[in-house]
């Protein structure tokens, strides 16, 4: 009875060590910083560091590459069209590491705040970063477009653990 307690008990431990990891601090300064390089230059009007680290399956998704950037494109130019104004952005602590198949996944908050013909809007979202195991290269998907389709998320990563408690994700108006 004493040997499977202990069995259990090393079964438990592994388990719960192969389904979360700690990033490095160097890791955690890296992502944050790539996520905010993303974030401005999207808010300055220029899309191309986004496009160029987008995780591939939402290029699949868009119809190729050039098809997602060209619709990214052109969501910039209805965003400056509009009069959005990007008053305020921050980046988040990443979450710890999650396994998903062959790849790693951890999500990294931000908050933004726009301003849309007067009116101030707070939007609380967070970016999917994902890499190959032990890679260094982050790939990354934007949590906002979860708001509507949670289960996207496991089309894009099937092998990740159902269940994981995602940052918030929203707008309200300020």
């Amino acid at each position: 009875m004493r040997t499977i307690v202990v069995v259990v008990s090393l079964l438990i431990g592994f388990v719960g060590s192969a389904r979360a990891q700690k990033l490095t601090e160097a890791e955690v300064a890296d992502l944050r910083a790539e996520v905010a390089s993303m974030t401005t230059a999207f808010e300055r009007g220029e899309p191309d560091e986004l496009i160029e680290r987008t995780y591939p399956a939402l290029y699949e998704l868009a119809g190729g590459q050039e098809a997602y950037a060209t619709a990214v494109r052109q969501a910039v130019e209805q965003l400056r069209q509009t009069g959005i104004t990007f008053v305020d952005s921050q980046v988040g602590t990443p979450t710890q590491l999650y396994p998903a198949g062959d790849e790693e996944v951890c999500f990294v908050p931000r908050t933004s705040m726009v301003e849309i013909q007067g009116k101030k809007f707070k939007s609380t979202t967070f970016m999917v970063a994902i890499r190959n195991k032990g890679g260094k290269e982050w790939k990354y998907l934007d949590g906002a477009g979860l708001i509507k389709n949670p289960d996207y998320l496991y089309r894009f990563l099937p092998d990740l653990q159902r269940g994981i408690e995602l940052p918030p994700n929203g707008v309200e108006p300020l």
